[in-house]
This record gives structure tokens, C-alpha cells and sequence, in this order.
């Protein structure tokens, strides 16, 4: 059900934008490194959607709502996990699984802080379905002090997530989510402002991002943690989520095996063994992906694409349009670094417990023969997308009342554009009958 309702992103070019000019910094080939494992290409999913699968394959009487775990206690032989209004459960072991602001994680080690990003970040979804949506699967907007990525999820509709440099606890006045964003990004480009147009402000939420660097320890005894409440991290790889699931799977894998070894020794299962050892196989790939994520975090907020940005006085430098060394260093970096780094997350938590698996890409996985192709050449990444072709004319006097012009997306025809119509061509072509419009004054064609 998950691998059906999960949106394919995997099959298209993904990446990295210049915020105001759209204009592409860097390309990531997420389908190869899938590929060569024989694993399904990457699928992004709603939240909602899939905790909604999961409720129901796990079922209504597991599932307690409105119960506060605020502490616990663990004898040795069983672990009771006490709740807000006094309940007391019982059980073999206790998972932590209750998110950055853990309580399990508190009782176990004590306080800790969080660590604020110096982000506040704003998410919404829209029922938007952007012209190139059959070449693109997610973007990230970069801009100075702020970043914008946007995704497609599906069924129409887009994820996005604005990140803005400013401190914690912010608030907005009522309904004033979406205009206060508009104005941030003002000046973007259309692939921004058109999504976030599109959005219904009861859609939009905010908060302030954190993160937890993970700890030498996840557990003790019969009690261990999993997900945020042990390793929060940013949101810049797309990762918190999928670490977490990776986590379940681990401890599922480890708790098989102890329950195996009991069989086969008639002896009680050793718990905390098993946490133990989940724990040992998750905190270094866990710690490699917490530290990637933030580095993506620095390199997203210092990004600069010209000379002259953030220098007040200095400002007047991007009007030459220099690159920024910062900005051709970090793309040499990115473009050597990422498909290695893509690999390896992109990779799953593989190991020797995969053998055996059979393989699972199947033929809807299949990426677009032009994939290639998209990846090296950004004008045949432009005129693949589905949207229509428009020519805005400058107006100005008497020209106010000229309209768009649309292109003629054939290579075969050329779109003619002069004072008086063109007799070789008349069904394409446009006539201006102006001072400033030459007879033969243009041809626009498509390649």
C-alpha cells in the first residue's frame, strides 16, 4: 500500500536552483543509485498518508491516543512505562519513540537542550501541478539568509517547505502566513511565487527548526530510544523520517534474532542484548547522515550567487553579476562529492541482512530515456515540460493593448513576426502594424 500511494520522484531530475533566476546549480541523479541495488527508485509520501497505512496494518486496539508518557520505571524483569493521568503499562521492553522533546529520553539521561538551526520553517501543501512536473521531481530554491524546496507528492499536489534565517518563537497575526511569505520571497522566480499562490493559508504551518546531536547512548536495560528523540535532525537531506523508519526496521531485525536464539536454546529471550545491538548497528550511519544535514543546512544559508550580496554597503557589486567564489567552490564540492554521498543514503540501511532479498524495481520504476540527457543539457530539460510557451511584448502608449503571444512549439513550423503578414507562412505568423515593427522583423523557432 505504501510503495502505491508513494509519489515517484526517483525518475526525474532532482536538484538544486538559484532562488531568483530558477536557473539550475547542480543536478542529482537519485535513480542510479537505486538501480544498481536492485531497490525501489526513490517515492516520497504524505506523513499523514502513511502513518494512516500504518494505523490500520497495525490496528485500532494497539493504537492509544491521548496518552502522555511522562516517565518510567525498569526492574530488570519488565519495564512499566507511567503516563500524565497515572496509568501504568507493562511491558518487556520500552521504545522511546516520542520525538525531539522526548520524555523517555529525559527520564533515561536527564535534561538536555535542543540546538535552534536559527531557522523558522514554513510548510504547506497545494493542489498544484507545476508545467514541468513530468521532468522534475523536487527542487531547492537557494537564496541568501533563505531557502525554499518544493516536491511533488502526488495526486496533484505539492509539497513545499520555506526556510527563513531569524530567531526562535516568532508568531504570525491571523491569516497572515502567506502574505508575510510572499513578501520574503518577492522577487523570486515563478516556481515559487506560483506555489505558494497556490497554497490555502489554513494550509500553511510554521516552526522553529532544532536538532539534537545523537548521543554515545540510546538505552539502558530494557528501555531504548528511536527516531528524533535520539537523533532530531534538520530537515535539509529529507532524512529525520527515513532514519526513523530505518531505526524500526533495525530493531525489528535484532528482536527476530534474539526471539530465534531462544527457540533454538528453549531460554527466555534476551532483551536487552537485542537493544543493545540495534543501537550499536544505527549510531554511526545515524551520526554520518546527523552531520550531513547540517552541513547541507551551512551550505544552503551561506549560499550567495553573486559578489555583493549581504554587504550592505558593498551591495552594489551584484549589479556586475561576479559569481560568488563561495558559490563556484560549493559547486565543484557538490558535483564531486553528492553522487557518492547520494549512493550511500540512498542506499538503505544494506548489509548482509539484505541477502536474499529479491529484487525490487519494477517496470513503473522505469525513468524516462531523455533522463540522461536532462541531467547535461538544461535547454532540453526546458522544453520537455508540458506547460505552453508565451511571448510577453514590452508595452508601453499605444502598445498597452498587446497580447501574449503563444509559441509555436513545432520544429517543423516557424513562427513569423513583422509589420504585415507574412504570405508564405500566413497560418504562422503575426502581424504589427507599428512604426517600430520592421516587415520581416522576427522568427522564432523551437528546438
Amino acid at each position: 500500500q505504501i510503495m502505491d500511494a508513494g509519489c515517484i520522484t526517483g525518475d526525474r531530475v532532482n536538484g538544486i536552483v538559484d532562488g531568483i533566476s530558477g536557473s539550475w546549480y547542480i543536478k542529482f541523479d537519485t535513480f542510479t543509485p537505486a538501480a544498481d541495488r536492485g531497490l525501489p527508485v526513490t517515492r516520497v509520501i504524505s506523513r499523514m498518508t502513511l502513518q494512516q497505512i500504518l494505523a490500520r496494518a497495525v490496528g485500532d486496539d494497539a493504537i492509544m491516543n491521548d496518552c502522555h508518557v511522562v516517565d518510567f520505571t525498569d526492574d530488570g524483569n519488565k519495564v512499566t512505562a507511567i503516563l500524565e493521568d497515572g496509568r501504568k503499562f507493562e511491558g518487556d521492553l520500552l521504545v522511546g519513540a516520542d520525538g525531539i522533546w522526548s520524555k523517555v529520553r529525559k527520564s533515561l539521561f536527564g535534561e538536555t537542550d535542543a540546538s535552534y538551526s536559527e531557522y523558522t520553517c514554513y510548510t504547506g501543501i497545494a493542489d498544484f501541478v507545476p508545467p514541468d512536473i513530468d521532468t522534475v521531481g523536487y527542487r531547492v530554491f537557494l537564496g541568501h539568509k533563505q531557502y525554499f524546496v518544493s516536491s511533488d507528492v502526488g495526486g496533484g499536489k505539492m509539497q513545499w517547505y520555506a526556510f527563513h534565517k531569524e530567531p526562535a518563537g516568532g508568531t504570525d497575526p491571523e491569516n497572515g502566513k502567506k502574505k508575510r511569505l510572499l513578501e520574503i520571497f518577492s522577487g523570486w522566480c515563478d516556481n515559487v511565487i506560483d506555489l505558494l499562490n497556490a497554497t490555502e493559508e489554513e494550509a500553511i504551518l510554521r516552526r522553529d527548526i532544532y536538532d539534537r546531536p545523537p548521543t554515545i547512548n540510546w538505552g539502558k536495560g530494557r528501555v531504548t530510544l528511536l527516531g528524533d528523540s535520539v537523533h532530531a535532525m534538520q530537515p535539509n537531506l529529507g532524512q529525520g523520517g527515513c532514519m526513523a523508519i530505518e531505526d524500526g526496521y533495525q530493531l525489528a531485525v535484532e528482536l527476530e534474532k534474539a526471539w530465534e536464539e531462544s527457540v533454538k536454546s528453549r531460554t527466555p529471550v534476551d532483551v536487552i542484548s537485542s537493544l543493545r545491538s540495534y543501537e550499536k548497528e544505527r549510531k554511526l550511519r545515524v551520526a554520518i547522515i546527523h552531520g550531513l544535514a547540517r552541513m547541507a543546512a551551512i551550505m544552503a544559508t551561506t549560499y550567495r550567487p553573486y559578489l555583493g550580496v549581504g554587504l550592505g554597503p558593498l551591495s552594489f557589486l551584484t549589479k556586475l553579476r561576479i559569481p560568488h567564489p563561495g558559490r563556484v567552490g560549493g559547486r565543484f564540492f557538490i558535483k564531486v562529492g553528492m553522487p557518492l554521498m547520494l549512493s550511500w543514503i540512498l542506499g538503505g540501511n544494506s548489509s548482509s541482512k539484505l541477502e536474499g532479498r529479491p529484487l525490487s524495481c519494477r517496470l513503473s520504476d522505469k525513468a524516462s530515456n531523455q533522463l540522461g540527457r536532462w541531467f547535461q543539457d538544461d535547454d532540453a530539460l526546458e522544453q520537455a515540460m508540458g506547460g505552453e510557451w508565451y511571448l510577453f511584448p514590452m508595452s508601453s502608449g499605444d502598445d498597452s493593448a498587446l497580447q501574449p503571444i503563444r509559441l509555436i512549439r513545432d520544429e517543423q513550423r516557424t513562427l513569423s513576426i513583422g509589420s504585415k503578414p507574412d504570405p508564405s507562412n500566413s497560418d504562422s505568423s503575426l502581424s504589427f502594424p507599428l512604426p517600430q515593427v520592421s516587415e520581416i522583423h522576427a522568427t522564432i523557432t523551437c528546438k
